[in-house]
């Protein structure tokens, strides 16, 4: 296999072997792992179509989110299920 081909080949391998990870993981509903670029809001608005929820997601992953603002790739967050979405409420800070 020529350098050009493997360096199209193994990129494509490795996304599809992630997408299929991430696709299984998320038909129990339970777990989302993040991928590159998502916020909270877009999480919400792909598994429960309301961006608005993503208060509730913070909260349920509380201890491996500091910053609702920064996300991580591979994180494996939880998404409660079911969902009590109250996007209207406050955000309190953490006490660390």
């Amino acid at each position: 296999m020529s350098r050009q081909l493997a360096g199209l080949v193994l990129p494509g391998l490795l996304a599809a072997s992630a997408a299929a990870a991430l696709a299984a993981e998320s038909e129990s509903g339970l777990v989302h792992v993040v991928q590159p670029g998502e916020s909270l809001s877009q999480i919400a608005a792909i598994r429960v179509r309301d961006p608005g929820c993503w208060p509730e997601i913070y909260r349920a992953n509380r201890d491996q989110i500091k910053d609702p603002a920064v996300l991580h790739p591979g994180q494996r967050l939880v998404i409660p299920d079911p969902l009590d979405c109250r996007p209207s409420e406050p955000v309190a800070e953490r006490d660390d």
